[in-house]
């Protein structure tokens, strides 16, 4: 990987599917270029989340998914390998913890 500055993604064929019959995202092939901005949008449950959850290693797609950075294969990557970060719409901060302690406890 060249660094997170204007790192391009690939999905390809990146589903998601929790038990036999939940399906929280349809395979999905996209790219995003260097410098390219990407806006999901959509209804709720429509597989926006679970798509960045795969991005930044939250989750695994379903088998023949793989996620590539520059072309590199990350799929397998532990989370604090893939230099990505995300804020959730609703998210909570840990009110006995100081701001640092709040940042750093996520990437733990």
């Amino acid at each position: 990987m060249s660094g997170t500055q204007g790192v391009s993604v690939r999905l390809e064929a990146c589903g998601k599917t929790y038990g036999a019959t939940t399906i929280a995202l349809e395979p999905l092939t996209l790219e995003i270029k260097r410098g390219e901005t990407m806006v999901f949008l959509g209804p709720s449950g429509c597989g926006k989340t679970t798509t960045l959850r795969i991005i930044a290693g939250l989750e695994q797609p379903d088998a023949g998914g793989r996620v590539l950075f520059d072309g590199k294969d990350v799929t397998a990557a532990p989370i604090e390998r893939r230099n990505v970060g995300m804020v959730f719409q609703s998210y909570a901060l840990f009110p006995n913890m100081s701001v640092a302690e709040n940042i750093a406890y996520g990437l733990k």
